[in-house]
Formats: structure tokens, sequence, C-alpha cells
């Protein structure tokens, strides 16, 4: 027959534990439906947010609209650099057509090496498939027989020679009235027309800074960003050094960017 333990009351109380509430279910899915956010703390945090937003906002919009007169200034330049090879090679002047303001209509462009000497800028439709560049709505290349660009004698005491004193008077200044044109030996010069003249390296006309004849020519193209108001300049040398410039309205004077 076989025996039963015989169970005393301090065997039984270690065998049959009762759970302890820490480790009850019920109350780990209670702790984890306490452990989100309340709506009043992501009302805060979103608030927070959206003040950050609209701090940031003006930063990330003047520095989009710096980056886009840099690459326009830096694609001007580039152009400049293309006239001035194709002159070279071509062993012929050509000019640098500009629109001043805002551009044609599609799909014509701010401005273009103008090969084919029709006064426009081509992209292939019955025609030469012109270098050109069309620059972002908000960068407009300004006037460039009257310009408005600031403190311009300071620019022209930077990239003009020294001996040249105020306002560069040794040098003409864009005489011609399309835009800058480049001659065979890659200078730049004043043509007697756009295009079927001839190119010299001394002025005939007086420039826009109103020295005499004839005298060294040098160009001045100055773009401008029409929602910030903020300026830069290509310049062209005497000796053919293309630079790009900015306008700091801190120190009110052009700084060099290449």
């Amino acid at each position: 027959m076989a025996v039963l333990p015989i169970m005393n009351e301090q065997s039984w109380e270690q065998t049959w534990k009762p759970v302890p509430l820490a480790e009850s279910p019920s109350l780990r899915m209670s702790r984890r439906r306490q452990s989100g956010f309340s709506l009043i703390e992501l009302l805060v945090v979103i608030a927070i947010a959206m003040i950050l937003m609209a701090m940031a906002s003006p930063l990330v919009l003047n520095v989009v609209n710096t980056y886009r007169l840099r690459t326009a200034g830096a694609d001007y330049a580039n152009l400049m650099q293309t006239a001035r090879m194709r002159a070279v090679q071509d062993d012929q002047y050509y000019p640098v057509w500009i629109n001043a303001g805002v551009p044609p209509a599609a799909p014509n462009s701010n401005a273009c090496v103008d090969l084919n000497a029709n006064g426009a800028c081509d992209w292939g439709a019955g025609g030469v498939a012109e270098p050109a560049v069309a620059f972002h709505s908000t960068v407009q290349i300004q006037a460039f027989q009257a310009p408005v660009a600031p403190n311009l004698a300071n620019l022209r005491g930077q990239y003009l020679p020294n001996t040249c004193g105020v306002n560069g008077a040794c040098v003409d200044v864009n005489p011609n009235v399309w835009g800058p044109t480049f001659g065979p030996r890659g200078l730049p010069c004043q043509a007697t027309a756009a295009a079927g003249g001839t190119c010299t390296f001394l002025s005939n006309t007086p420039g826009i800074n109103g020295a005499g004849t004839p005298l060294p020519t040098a160009f001045e193209t100055y773009l401008q960003n029409i929602q910030t108001g903020a300026w830069e300049a290509v310049t062209v040398s005497p000796a053919g050094r293309v630079r790009v410039w900015s306008y700091n309205t801190t120190t009110l004077t052009w700084t060099a960017l290449n």
C-alpha cells in the first residue's frame, strides 16, 4: 500500500506561494499604457517645433537666394571664358549678348555668345545652338549701359590698374551697347557693330565711366537677386581676366569671389 507524504504547514507555504503583484501580466500591460505622452505634451512639442521652423525659415531662404546668385555669377563668368576661347579659336571677335532684366520667354536665355551674329540667343531652332546661360527667375542682369549697382568706384579700384585713379579713368568701361566682346587675341575690344564690323582693343567712343578715347577696354556686368536685393558683378580687365565680385552691404565694398 502506497503511503502518501504528510505535508506540514511549513511545506505547504513553500509550495504554494502567491504570484507577486509586480509580476502580474495585467499590471505590466497597465504600465505600458501609462508610458506614452499626454496630449498636452504633444501639443507643447509641436508648438516648439513650429517656433523653431519660423525662426529658421528666413535663414534658409537667405541661403537659397545667395546660392542662386552665386550660381548665376559663376555660370556667367564661365560663359565669358567660352566667348574668349571661341574668339581665339575662330580668329574673329564674338560678343556676349545680354538680355537685361527678365529674360524673354523660353527657350531664350539671360545671355549667350552670339556666334551667328544675328543679335539674339539661339538654341538651335533655325540656327546655331549657341553657348548660353539661363538663371533662376529671381536673378537678373541689370542695365549694362546705365548701371545702378552700388559703389562702382570701389569695384573699379580693385580690378583696374592702380594707375587709373578714381573710377578707372585710364580705361573705357562698357563702350559697347550690347555686352562684352572679345577679339581674336582673347582680349576685350570695342566693336563697330555686333557683327560684320571691326573690333579694336582701344576704344573709339567713351565708356560709362566717363573716360576719354582711345583707351584700353574693360567690361562690367551687374547681377542682382530681385528678392533680396543682393548684388554681384562680373568684370573683364583690359588684360582679359574674368572675375566675380560680391557686394557687402555691411562694409559697402566689393569682395572678389575668385
